[in-house]
């Protein structure tokens, strides 16, 4: 069934405190000679779409949206497209927020925004300005974008509207930023309401420390490192079943040093090796009490939650829960028949 939403960006007012959302469209079921209309007018409202002037394939596209806690991230794929957001529109429709624009895949993506034409790639991402008209020519793509209501960029930047236009850096904090803007929304349909509400307060974190950063602002340095710290725990969480998962692959995957890592983590009085092993056991701990896994020998969930050396994860497992893999895996099994 197709699912057409009341709107596809933030509304005036931030989404309730808590309260994040997860939808999903797809021009798949639309027929044909439709399917321009319905994404027009059903799905991405804020701008006037139309096929790729060299596009003789029916006009195709998928968009999934998480929006919550004062933002919203839109996963934006399909054929080449025309789209243009014209003055009077922007006058009309009342939007009223910046957007970071990431090109996760594009051969070449041409943008006209405040006067300023840009060709983007696979891999930048350019500040927007939804007051400022638009045209965007872009050829088979996908892309994904935060948007943040404007009062909350002035918190950093007084006039926002200076930075649109702008290509951002490709590492520091705005690599961080992309990092997790794409790992966010490739696992979002895996993910429960409470992930789906930390991931949208990392992401939010970590855009006004980048925008921070362009705007030649000092950036608060408790702001960075917390953000670091959200985005490092939520991809061991991810990652953690990976053997090969350790301090320095994850400060490889965030783009950061080992020392800058370390600090974050110190401010919770945490260290990230302890959070790995811990991150390693609750899968495992989990594996254990379900069901569905019965059939797994001891060492096998052992191998599958990162452990490589069985005698460690024993020693590690007892030492986190007080008592032994075997002896949980029974108290789940008797839990089990007296129910």
């Amino acid at each position: 069934m197709t699912h057409i939403p009341e709107r596809d960006g933030p509304s005036d007012a931030p989404p309730e405190v808590g309260a994040v959302s997860l939808t999903s469209f797809s021009t798949d079921s639309v027929p044909p000679a439709q399917r321009i209309d319905y994404w027009h007018s059903g799905v991405l409202r804020r701008l006037d779409t139309a096929p790729g002037r060299d596009e003789s394939a029916p006009f195709n596209a998928r968009l999934t949206r998480l929006a919550g806690r004062g933002a919203e991230l839109l996963d934006h794929s399909g054929s080449a497209q025309m789209m243009r957001r014209d003055a009077a529109r922007c006058r009309s429709d009342g939007r009223d927020d910046i957007s970071l624009n990431f090109s996760v895949t594009s051969s070449a993506t041409q943008m006209m925004h405040r006067a300023t034409r840009l060709v983007l790639g696979s891999g930048d991402m350019m500040i927007h300005d939804s007051a400022v008209a638009t045209e965007i020519n872009r050829k088979k793509h996908r892309a994904i974008s935060l948007f943040i209501p404007r009062a909350r960029v002035k918190t950093i930047c007084p006039n926002p509207g200076l930075l649109a236009g702008r290509l951002m850096r490709h590492d520091g904090i705005a690599g961080i930023l992309r990092a997790h803007m794409q790992a966010t929304m490739d696992h979002a349909t895996h993910m429960q309401p409470q992930q789906h509400a930390l991931a949208m307060d990392i992401a939010m974190q970590l855009a006004l420390a980048a925008l921070s950063e362009e705007a030649a602002a000092p950036v608060d340095a408790a702001v960075l490192d917390e953000g670091l710290y959200q985005a490092a725990k939520a991809y061991i969480a991810q990652a953690c079943t990976n053997c090969g998962t350790n301090p320095l692959s994850v400060a490889l995957h965030l783009g950061v040093s080992r020392t800058g890592l370390y600090r974050a983590f110190a401010k919770h009085g945490e260290s990230v090796a302890a959070c790995i092993w811990l991150a390693r056991l609750a899968y495992a701990s989990r594996m254990l009490g379900a069901s569905r896994y019965n059939h797994l020998h001891i060492n096998e969930i052992a191998f599958r939650s990162g452990f490589s050396v069985h005698s460690t994860f024993d020693r590690m497992f007892k030492r986190a829960y007080g008592m032994k893999p075997g002896e949980m895996r029974q108290m789940s099994l008797e839990r089990g028949r007296t129910r």
